[in-house]
């Protein structure tokens, strides 16, 4: 900034905020394009990949890992990351799960302590980054330990079955279906609720704005009077929250609650971030990019298992589209992008 210019934070943000959502839309073409062209080329090798219950059960697939995803994008654009999200989801599938099984609670209340779970999980996991001075890997990475032993206390080291009625539709049913005709997929529905969600807070709110500009600079947002230790906590929050809401799904399309569920979830949901757009140095990514790049790693997993891949390749191939994505961003700033 010149000397001279007086510039208020608000348009500090602003500016942060501007520059960061041209680079997240040009980031979406990528994703967008390998999606289109991997989607074509399936569909020619195998015309069952267009049928429309294999597009459900990929929809239903991509659901979990992308509204984790949602959420870790958030944090990843604030500068942090977020590696507890994994057994969040576990513990708080627990915690409904036991709520239903042993205290009668309904689909609804069952499907709110969920979510408040997670949240108040990722809550912990922001005052101790903040006021801590701890880095998110750090503490994330004992809080994803802490949580896998929280599930497997709650739950009692066994699967929790007893399910309130109707809470298996949450993640099975759909809208629209009927025994005749296909319907779109409730879990589809709350991706794309979580997604709209995320979107709308992080470009239509100062939140958003103040999320981009620490992630960019952090530092400089520092020094031009943000909220850094707020931030830090609402963002982990939120990445919690979304966990929760991860859990509502996984828990209800499985009919039971698992206590070993939500394995290498973090890395999908990073892996999701990443492919989407969303650079890991932070300041620059968006929800839609997350959204095609958790779709294009189900179409993947989905195209290997109608060619009868075997699961090694699967794991290799979507690496490499990983460390593909991550190569492209650091290309990306090298230029100035």
């Amino acid at each position: 900034m010149p000397v001279g210019e007086h510039v208020t934070t608000e348009a500090w943000a602003d500016r942060w905020r501007v520059h960061a959502l041209r680079a997240a839309l040009r980031d979406v073409l990528a994703p967008l394009s390998f999606l289109v062209i991997l989607s074509t080329i399936l569909w020619r090798l195998e015309p069952s990949f267009l049928r429309v219950n294999n597009l459900q059960d990929i929809a239903r697939q991509t659901a979990v890992v992308a509204i984790l995803a949602v959420g870790q994008t958030v944090v990843i654009i604030s500068g942090h990351i977020d590696l507890s999200v994994g057994f969040n989801l576990a513990f708080a599938g627990c915690v409904a799960g036991v709520a239903m099984r042993d205290y009668q609670a309904g689909a609804m209340t069952a499907a709110m302590l969920s979510c408040l779970s997670g949240a108040g999980v990722g809550v912990l996991n922001g005052l101790i980054t903040a006021y801590g001075r701890i880095p998110a890997f750090i503490v994330t990475l004992g809080m994803m330990l802490t949580c896998r032993g929280m599930a497997l206390i709650v739950a009692g080291n066994v699967n929790i079955s007893g399910l309130a009625p109707g809470y298996e539709l949450i993640g099975a049913g759909e809208l629209f279906g009927s025994a005749k005709t296909a319907g779109i997929p409730y879990a589809f529905l709350i991706m794309i609720g979580a997604a709209l969600l995320g979107q709308i807070l992080l470009t239509r709110t100062q939140w958003g704005r103040y999320v981009y500009a620490v992630g960019g600079n952090r530092e400089a947002a520092r020094l031009s009077g943000l909220p850094m230790n707020r931030i830090t906590v609402t963002v982990m929050a939120f990445s919690g929250l979304m966990a929760g809401l991860a859990a509502v799904v996984d828990v209800s399309r499985a009919g039971v609650a698992q206590p070993t569920a939500g394995q290498q979830m973090e890395l999908w949901s990073i892996a999701a971030t990443v492919i989407g757009g969303t650079s890991l140095f932070g300041g620059v990514g968006g929800i839609p990019g997350t959204i095609l790049g958790a779709f294009l790693m189900s179409v993947i997993q989905n195209g290997c298992n109608l060619r009868g891949v075997e699961q090694g390749m699967q794991f290799i191939v979507v690496g490499t589209v990983i460390i593909l994505a991550v190569l492209y961003d650091r290309l990306r700033r090298r230029q100035g992008a």
